[in-house]
């Protein structure tokens, strides 16, 4: 008899297992899963965006310093590949030439052949977005080219159509040209800002992938402009209602925070609460910016003097309630001394608070809470009783200094005397802040407000003598200040990868390295420790002595590596990130 053939599913299953049987199993004989295929899934994710977005990869910079060297040579006859990279590489900077879009033998040859692309009516879309891309990256205010940065933008409105008609079918890049078509007009950025401010997160990453803008591009300050007009023109309750959206954008966009700080200090100084201190306004500028007590907080002078007084008076006022509310002990409150230097306020520049023992360790929530919130602001006063705290105020050159315990006077001084350090972490209660200073001719001590009954009469008796008089409010009628206008910063050109710092040699003599030190620190260095700060990353800073400026950061994350090398500085690979 015949042996009986298998049946189809038998022979089926016999296949499939013997399959299966090839992939490996562990000990108990589970199937182990297959390895992720990283490589397939990028692939994958390639094709895709070029399919999906279409925006084509940047050349690497040697191909593109290649191409530029042949045509600067005269050479016209280039690949379409060649033109691509020309394109591309516009804006590059071989610290030896002028930039292709500041030299005529280099972007006419390039203008010439891109108008057979209107001829034929057929625009490759490499080397356009290469156009776009140098369109973004060059500065239209740097008068050495912006008569072709002008030019370009013509071109690159010009085929822009053609582009997008030569699409089979609409592509992400296409859709968010035609949606703001402003990008190669006379206002670009308008229609950017309500993605930039008031998208979501999803338009915000469409935009990333569909348009090649780097962070360093003339056209985010455009866009912060934008916004800044759109703040100026709102009413103060939607001002306020906006505010701390707006706080919550800058934090997370340190290249422009500065603008937008200073346009909302600004608007803030503009409204009807400027007297109201804004704490959220106020820690943002406090931590972004220093003390704006501080001679040498020097982003200060980003706004006009009465924003930076609205922000002095703040930490005044706030200052004189702590101390005369908080910090007087066993639960007082001294209204009487409150009341009377409350009339000062507006004459006040400097103020603060120092703790005793008590309030400098105290687990009280109050205490803990002040600590917390005035970081950097109060010192320590050492000797005296623990319960005693100190406060200074600075008005019209004259310190004085009052002491929350019961007993003791103000005590009054010339700022010129310099008897003892402002700024210093401690000061001593006896050794420091209670010097008896006697009149020449009297011999009398002429230092001291007692607290004696009926002594405000005789207070202002003596602030009037040395030119202090109480008042109103300066800020009740509103300061007179115009709406801030954003500064217009042209990008740093790209630095090359690894560069070998200068050595640094100690200058000649002390009058340069004084000198030097006078000088405020460059746009450059300012970005630069902002971007350590927020990334808590070391900085050393030797410019004062004729040296360099670090960021001690010699493997950084690739975000923190770009942002440091678009703002212009030059990395070493032992150390980190260097200008001078």
């Amino acid at each position: 008899m015949k042996p009986e053939r298998p049946r189809l599913l038998d022979a089926l299953t016999q296949q499939f297992e013997f399959a299966l049987s090839r992939f490996p199993r562990d000990s108990a004989g589970t199937m182990v899963p297959l390895a992720q295929a990283d490589k397939l899934e990028r692939t994958a994710a390639r094709i895709a965006r070029s399919f999906e977005e279409g925006t084509p990869q940047e050349p690497l910079a040697e191909q593109r310093l290649a191409a530029l060297t042949r045509l600067r040579h005269g050479e016209l006859a280039l690949s379409p590949r060649e033109w691509n990279h020309i394109a591309w590489g516009l804006c590059d900077d071989d610290g030896k030439h002028p930039k292709a879009i500041e030299d005529p033998a280099l972007f006419e040859p390039l203008m010439s052949h891109t108008e057979g692309w209107i001829t034929a009516q057929a625009v490759p879309r490499k080397p356009w977005f290469g156009l776009l891309h140098s369109y973004f990256a060059y500065h239209p205010e740097q008068p050495a080219g912006r008569g072709n940065w002008l030019h370009l933008r013509k071109r690159l409105s010009d085929t822009m159509p053609i582009l997008v008609a030569g699409q089979r079918r609409p592509k992400l890049w296409s859709r968010l040209l035609e949606e703001h078509r402003d990008l190669l007009g006379d206002q670009p950025g308008a229609t950017l800002r309500d993605v930039l401010f008031h998208g979501s997160a999803g338009d915000m990453d469409e935009l990333n992938k569909g348009l090649p803008v780097a962070d360093s591009s003339w056209l985010w300050q455009r866009v912060i402009a934008h916004q800044i007009a759109y703040l100026n023109g709102l009413s103060d309750k939607d001002f306020l209602q906006a505010l701390p959206a707006m706080l919550t954008f800058l934090q997370g966009h340190p290249r422009h925070a500065n603008d937008m700080l200073a346009a909302l200090l600004t608007r803030y100084c503009q409204s009807g609460q400027r007297d109201e201190p804004h704490e959220l306004l106020k820690n943002e500028a406090f931590t972004r910016w220093d003390n704006p007590q501080l001679v040498n907080a020097s982003l200060w002078t980003m706004v006009e003097p009465p924003v930076r007084a609205m922000v002095l008076r703040w930490f005044a006022k706030q200052d004189l309630e702590h101390f005369f509310r908080l910090l007087q002990g066993a639960g007082q409150v001294d209204l009487d001394r409150f009341e009377f230097w409350y009339d000062y306020l507006d004459q006040m520049d400097y103020t603060r608070i120092l703790l005793g023992r008590d309030a400098l360790y105290s687990s009280r929530a109050e205490f803990q809470n002040f600590r917390d919130k005035n970081k950097g602001r109060f010192g320590g006063l050492a000797g005296g009783p623990g319960h005693n705290n100190a406060f200074i105020m600075r008005i019209r050159g004259h310190l004085f200094v009052e002491f929350s315990g019961k007993g003791n006077a103000c005590y009054v001084y010339s700022e010129d005397q310099e008897l003892f350090k402002l700024q210093a972490d401690e000061l001593h209660y006896d050794n420091d802040l209670k010097h008896k200073l006697r009149d020449p001719r009297t011999r009398q001590v002429n230092n001291r407000i007692p607290h004696t009954s009926g002594w405000q009469k005789s207070a202002r008796l003596y602030l009037a003598e040395r030119g202090i008089h109480r008042g109103a409010s300066g800020m009740a009628a509103g300061p007179k200040v115009a709406p801030y206008q954003p500064k217009s910063n042209a990008p740093a050109a790209a630095p090359r990868e690894q560069v070998t710092p200068p050595k640094q040699v100690p200058p000649p003599s002390a009058a340069p390295a004084a000198a030097s030190a006078a000088k405020p620190p460059s746009r450059v260095v300012r970005q630069a420790r902002e971007l350590a700060r927020i990334n808590g990353v070391p900085v050393e800073d030797n410019l004062d002595k004729g040296g360099l400026f670090w960021v001690l950061a010699p493997n950084p994350g690739p975000v923190l590596k770009r942002e440091l090398l678009q703002i212009g500085l030059n990395f070493h690979a032992l150390k980190g990130f260097w200008t001078k």
